[in-house]
């Protein structure tokens, strides 16, 4: 059987359960049995990539990659499911069992009991664990709106484009320039809200997440800078494709928890070199693009790696890179080091100026990331506790904010945002930052929800 009809076979088979739902309860055969042909092309697929994904585009149906322009009338259920529960996309992840596929049918029926509810957190709560969603989006001209939309987009490209390398195939770059071009755009008109989407971190999921993180970073980084057009593009491409040498490095190098030893070290350190090969053979990557992945680990005073031959130039591009990669890694939790929050790991970029980094690099990276960087915790002087959420670039002591707790430290049932440039008096000027892990703040499901 080739793959498009495997892949029509299972949306036959899910229209089928789907319809079934309505007429017959959980367990019954007419729902149980087509759901266990789902669950098993599922596996079969589920083997050689990380997620399948389901979802529209442009009002098109599309199950792992393949389009179905005729889905309205052939998979109704299915197309009507999706239309009904405002989703633009259900990401089903390795490890799916059929127990939570059948939990996810009562979750997704638009006559069931969560028809009024938000599917990913009546997924959460029926613990659907290995199935994941991007809800359709009422407003595409809210940039917050679109952000998210574009960040769990670039999400699944990163995890389809390392899933094609993994198996020796060399992918287009056309949908990485597209969310690049998608990024650079909000960028330039809010970066705000895609810098807030950064501190969503996964750690099962680290190497996409770090990936697009550093493509944020960089495109905002090269605003600041004053890249434009392609040079801009050229940045957030670099940076969005900075690790994929990763892909043909030891996996048990890759995710070990503790040192290196030296040959570990220098298998590892090949990886910009792999990640320049592998750029050099995608369509659509220029050399400068593939300059910046193979010089992201070069430092300002000359150490790093690779050691480039005699007479050969540092790309200036690679260092906007090197410190994105960086900053993204102090505020990340890994099983060897507790993340920084924002203003400290701004503090401890600092002090490499001069070696890793250009002197006038972290100056400029300091004054974009401001005094407090989006995502920063901090305390008023009223006793709440509050979330940076948008900087102010003319009075960097005054950004808006998302408080979080009430006076006495409690949490508030509904976090409210607040201009602090707005704010008249003394009572809620900042008078401190807040290590989040010690107060039990999630500042990234927070900034999600602003």
């Amino acid at each position: 059987m080739d793959a498009k009809s495997q892949i029509s076979g299972m949306l036959q088979q899910l229209a089928g359960a789907l319809r079934s739902t309505e007429l017959y309860p959980q367990g019954h055969p007419a729902v149980h049995t087509p759901l266990r042909h789902v669950a098993s092309t599922l596996a079969a697929l589920l083997t050689e990539r990380e997620r399948v994904t389901l979802g529209l585009v442009d009002d098109v149906l599309v199950l792992d990659e393949i389009p179905f322009y005729d889905a309205p009338t052939r998979f109704k259920a299915v197309y009507a499911t999706l239309t009904d529960r405002k989703l633009e996309a259900v990401h089903f992840l390795r490890g799916v069992s059929l127990g939570e596929l059948e939990r996810l049918l009562v979750v997704l029926s638009p006559r069931g009991p969560h028809a009024g509810e938000s599917v990913p957190e009546a997924a959460k709560r029926h613990s659907i664990e290995h199935v994941s969603f991007a809800e359709k989006l009422d407003d595409d001209s809210d940039p917050r709106a679109r952000a998210h939309a574009t960040y769990h987009a670039s999400l699944g490209i990163v995890v389809d484009l390392m899933s094609e390398l993994r198996l020796g195939r060399i992918p287009s770059s056309e949908r990485a320039v597209q969310i690049i071009d998608d990024m650079r755009d909000i960028i330039l008109t809010d970066e705000s809200a895609l810098l807030g989407l950064t501190l969503l971190k996964n750690y099962d999921e680290y190497t996409y997440v770090h990936s697009v993180n550093v493509a944020i970073f960089c495109l905002a980084f090269g605003k600041k800078l004053g890249l434009t057009g392609e040079a801009l593009r050229r940045v957030g491409l670099g940076g969005l494709l900075h690790d994929v040498g990763k892909v043909r490095t030891c996996e048990q190098i890759i995710r070990k928890p503790g040192a290196l030893t030296d040959d570990e070290m220098r298998i590892m350190q090949r990886h910009p070199e792999l990640g320049a090969e592998i750029t050099a053979a995608m369509r659509g990557v220029d050399r400068e693009t593939g300059e910046i992945v193979l010089h992201h680990h070069i430092r300002h005073d000359g150490t790093g790696y690779p050691e480039l031959p005699a007479g050969s130039t540092v790309h200036p591009h690679g260092q906007i890179v090197a410190l994105a990669d960086c900053y993204d890694a102090l505020t990340t939790t890994r099983t060897y080091q507790k993340s920084r929050h924002p203003s400290e790991a701004v503090r401890l970029v600092r002090r490499m100026a001069g070696k890793a980094y250009a002197p006038e690099i972290v100056t400029a990276f300091a004054e974009m990331m401001g005094t407090y960087p989006v995502g920063e915790l901090v305390r008023l002087a009223s006793n709440e506790l509050a979330v940076v959420t948008t900087l102010n670039h003319v009075d960097a002591t005054s950004p808006k904010v998302r408080i979080v707790t009430d006076r006495e430290g409690r949490s508030l049932d509904s976090p409210a945002d607040v201009d602090l440039a707005a704010e008249s008096g003394s009572a809620r000027l900042i008078v401190a930052s807040v290590d989040p892990l010690v107060k039990g703040i999630d500042v990234g499901k927070i900034l999600a929800a602003a």
